[in-house]
């Protein structure tokens, strides 16, 4: 009968890598429990702060909901918007292809900072339609009413605070 040596440090090493592992899965799967799927939540409105004000922004997830955007809508009200979600930072472009208003689209990096914006971007009235592209990688694109930017102010280097997940409400803007 023969054993293979072992030396004493690697079965306590592989035991912390294995509990280690463990516990990164068991994180992921409370974050995975807690947000959900990118596409079980397309379409959700969700709380977001903007300059101290509360906004209710419609979630885009999916490949087919971010290409239809806010075609074909009336208007957004003062207070709502539509945050583009992609699993990955890029670069983005947005048109404004049967948009029938004018709105401010805001590129975010993956930590929710203000990466580029373009303001009062008007709809396309014929083809074809320009493109407004972020100048910096993004992860998240918000489209908001038009002059909403400057109004809050809202500018590169800000960081917005996420939107809420669903079923948390604050009477207050997030410090």
């Amino acid at each position: 009968m023969s054993s293979s040596p072992r030396t004493s440090t690697s079965r306590p090493l592989t035991t912390t890598l294995l509990l280690g592992a463990l516990l990164l899965g068991a994180l992921l799967l409370v974050a995975w429990l807690a947000w959900g799927t990118p596409s079980s939540h397309d379409g959700a409105q969700r709380a977001m702060w903007l300059g101290g004000e509360r906004f209710q922004i419609e979630l885009a997830t999916t490949p087919s909901s971010r290409l239809r955007g806010l075609m074909h809508r009336p208007p957004l009200a003062s207070n709502q918007g539509m945050l583009f979600i992609y699993p990955d930072q890029a670069p983005r472009s947005f048109w404004m292809k049967n948009v029938s208003f004018a709105i401010d689209i805001l590129y975010l990096d993956t930590d929710w900072r203000l990466v580029h914006l373009h303001e009062a971007v008007p709809p396309c009235r014929s083809d074809p339609c320009p493109g407004y592209p972020s100048h910096e990688a993004a992860r998240y694109v918000l489209e908001l009413p038009a002059g909403t930017a400057s109004r809050l102010p809202l500018e590169p280097g800000t960081r917005l605070h996420p939107p809420l997940p669903a079923g948390v409400t604050k009477k207050k803007a997030p410090e």
